[in-house]
């Protein structure tokens, strides 16, 4: 159960990893400081994705 419930937080913090990353794109193309919120979208993607490849997300 510990195993699913980490590969589904992962895929959490993956999906909201882009959905900040999408919020960095627009605050750069409007001329906004835009580089802390494209640096938690890179760390929240990569933890995300680090957490469902350790968990074998898809594999069950």
């Amino acid at each position: 159960m510990k195993r699913y419930a980490l590969a589904l937080l992962g895929l959490i913090l993956f999906s909201s990893g882009l959905c900040v990353f999408g919020e960095a794109l627009i605050s750069k193309y409007e001329n906004t400081n835009w580089f802390w919120v494209g640096t938690i979208s890179l760390i929240l993607i990569n933890a995300g994705l680090g957490l469902m490849i350790k968990n074998k997300w898809g594999t069950f």
